[in-house]
């Protein structure tokens, strides 16, 4: 019996979560619009400072279920395949635009933006598009390893059918091409100046509750990459 190559994106993922130790937490935190970063300016002045080139893999849990399985590394894989490109900016701290954070651990998060251009290919053939808002935590050291959380939020943008998608209980055959894009993720990079670094991630998509889409419309990824700082 042939073994799927996206297998190989499996046995990487387990690996890296067994040798780290590292249970993977998701924090979905919801910001107003109202939130003011006009003051602050990226310390580069580059409409990117980073990019990234990924693959992944879907599987069949929903949201909440993910973190169980991922630290467990009983995760029920699927023959659906990404591939995608990402560029992204760090506009500055979060407690420089809110002055009462400045002094606290939420003060010296970072914040700034990210682009995602994904193929899908396996039990769906279309081209996702999707932008989203980042929140990252400052490195925590083991030894010269440095890592990373962060979350974003946004939207994505299906250019043609989502066929892996699941649709709604009403109409299960409908596919909704526009959903919630939420992204968490883990970055590990070697040393304080090296360029490169290794990302592993959740690219998930729904409707948000009903709020986009129906309930229990979207899908889940899982993927990893590498990403370049310049």
């Amino acid at each position: 019996m042939a073994v799927s190559s996206g297998y190989h994106i499996q046995d990487i993922l387990r690996s890296i979560m067994k040798k780290t130790t590292i249970c993977v937490t998701l924090i979905y935190t919801l910001f107003s619009s109202a939130l003011s970063v006009h003051a602050e300016e990226s310390s580069s002045n580059k409409i990117f400072d980073n990019a990234s080139l990924f693959i992944g893999q879907g599987v069949d849990h929903n949201f909440l279920e993910m973190p169980r399985y991922i630290a467990t590394g009983n995760l029920d894989w699927e023959s659906s395949y990404m591939t995608g490109i990402a560029v992204g900016n760090t506009i500055g701290l979060i407690g420089n635009a809110i002055t009462p954070l400045e002094n606290t651990f939420l003060g010296s998060i970072s914040h700034g933006y990210e682009l995602v251009f994904v193929q899908h290919s396996g039990k769906q053939h279309n081209t996702e598009i999707g932008a989203a808002y980042i929140l990252r935590t400052p490195d925590a050291q083991l030894g010269p390893l440095r890592i990373n959380l962060s979350v974003g939020s946004g939207l994505s943008q299906a250019l043609g059918n989502p066929t892996y998608e699941d649709g709604s209980k009403a109409d299960p055959d409908r596919r909704y091409r526009l959903q919630l894009l939420f992204l968490s993720e883990l970055e590990w990079r070697w040393g304080e100046d090296s360029p490169f670094s290794l990302i592993t991630r959740i690219h998930h998509r729904s409707g948000v509750y009903g709020l986009i889409a129906p309930q229990n419309v979207g899908s889940n990824f899982l993927a990893m990459g590498v990403r370049y700082h310049f």
